[in-house]
């Protein structure tokens, strides 16, 4: 399958449209040079174009993006795209936003302005008004993606109804910036609730069965890039019941399965598989069906429910973590934040679990041990709007995170460091999906664990 690009927009073209569906949002379009600021060699302490990033934010009923500037959060653009977004997610290098439409089929994506360039001898920031790429992706229900290194792997389930199969496109933030059609495609042979994770060269991808009575998948197979499209080079013989929720760290890939955690290795160009079976924390039909993991993190965390536990891949041993979670019984918003060195959890409740993380610790000592509560909101939870939830977006280059609460129409900024709330906007629409785009500061800028 290809995934066509459209006719190229232009932002000027859908201010008309955006001035009568968005009220008083306005529409900034500046056309500018971008500003350029050398870094010689990797000197972490010289400035930068723009430090914090910049967010990207949808609203639940109306089918526009807005770019807000950090620290001040003041709006830069707002673009119109066809439908509400069902989602939002971040590029391989934050620099784009990709903005999902499942229902319609289709990827937009949104330049945030921001990104750096290596030199070799020096660092180039830039920085220039956010814009509507013409760059999209037209494959059917784009549902799971996946960020690696430089890389953003986008699963589509496909489609039973149709016969439509599910497949994979992998992109760089050059695809996306310069509109190419020769990124490398996989096509399964059918659809599936799958995931995909792109490493290099390399895609490790799910497979179901086509006789299998539930759409999710219950393999993992291993392919390599040639051209434009992937070829099989190996099915892990490990199986993966109803697969459910990848992550990617530094060296491992893990999936999450009915009965445990699946585990690809890479070691150079080999890749090998290893199951680590559910604890006796596991009852009924608990079962791991969320995973977060960071390059720069050594452990994966996994979420059975409201239920968190931490998975050291390499020792293969999963341990539950407390919480605390009071009376909140779901999670809708996690991540590993400030390099890494912390883990947050955001629950229905409005409030912003923080862990520290210590990476491999000493013998009897957890990887990850309880921090701090943050009430972010105390709002009635029974005045959420229809398919409204708190939602969470952590930065790549400081130790914020940011939270839109839905209820009463606010953005705001949780320092993770001082657990405190810096500060609190309000919108002037309904929030519904947020990320961070920008230059994300070196893994190699935080203290070792």
């Amino acid at each position: 399958m290809r995934y066509l690009t459209p006719t190229r927009t232009v932002a000027v073209a859908v201010a008309a449209a955006l001035l009568a569906a968005c009220g008083d949002t306005t529409i900034n379009i500046n056309e500018q040079e971008p500003i350029v600021i050398e870094r010689p060699g990797h000197d972490h302490d010289h400035d930068k174009v723009n430090p914090v990033g910049r967010l990207v934010l949808t609203a639940i009923d109306n089918p526009f993006v807005q770019i807000l500037e950090l620290p001040a959060k003041t709006e830069l653009n707002t673009f119109m795209v066809s439908a509400t977004p069902s989602d939002l997610y971040a590029s391989g290098d934050y620099r784009y936003a990709a903005v999902v439409q499942r229902t319609q089929d289709l990827v937009n994506f949104i330049d945030g302005g921001l990104w750096q360039e290596d030199h070799v001898d020096h660092l180039h920031d830039y920085q220039e008004a956010p814009r509507f790429m013409p760059f999209q992706l037209t494959g059917v229900r784009p549902t799971h993606f996946q960020q690696g290194p430089g890389q953003l792997a986008v699963f589509f389930d496909g489609n039973a109804a149709t016969g439509a199969p599910a497949s994979v496109a992998v992109l760089t933030d050059a695809d996306i910036g310069e509109d190419r059609t020769d990124y490398p495609t996989l096509t399964l042979t059918t659809h599936q609730h799958g995931a995909a994770q792109a490493r290099g060269e390399f895609l490790i991808s799910t497979l179901r069965d086509v006789n299998s009575s539930t759409t999710l998948p219950s393999q993992v197979a291993l392919y390599k890039r040639h051209g434009d499209h992937f070829d099989q080079e190996q099915v892990f013989a490990e199986n993966c019941p109803n697969l459910h929720g990848s992550a990617q760290n530094h060296d491992f890939v893990a999936f999450g399965c009915s009965d445990g955690v699946l585990l690809i290795e890479q070691n150079g160009n080999t890749f090998t598989a290893s199951k680590l079976a559910n604890t006796a924390d596991f009852t009924g039909t608990l079962r791991i069906g969320t995973l977060a993991g960071d390059k720069a993190a050594e452990h994966f965390i996994g979420l059975a429910g409201a239920q968190v536990f931490a998975i050291d891949a390499e020792d293969a041993k999963m341990e539950k973590l407390d919480w605390q979670p009071g009376t909140a019984n779901a999670i809708w918003g996690y991540g590993f934040a400030d390099g890494a060195e912390k883990f947050v959890l955001l629950d229905n409740t409005g409030q912003l679990t923080i862990f520290n993380y210590h990476g491999h610790a000493h013998a009897g000592q957890s990887a990850f041990t309880y921090a701090a509560k943050v009430a972010v909101s105390n709002a009635d939870l029974s005045l959420l709007p229809a398919g409204a939830r708190f939602q969470l977006a952590i930065s790549a280059a400081d130790d914020k995170v940011y939270i839109t609460d839905p209820i009463r129409k606010e953005l705001i900024t949780v320092d993770v460091h001082d657990a405190e709330i810096k500060s609190r906007k309000q919108l002037n629409f309904t929030p519904h999906r947020i990320t961070w785009l920008g230059i994300a500061e070196p893994a190699d800028d935080h203290h070792d664990h």
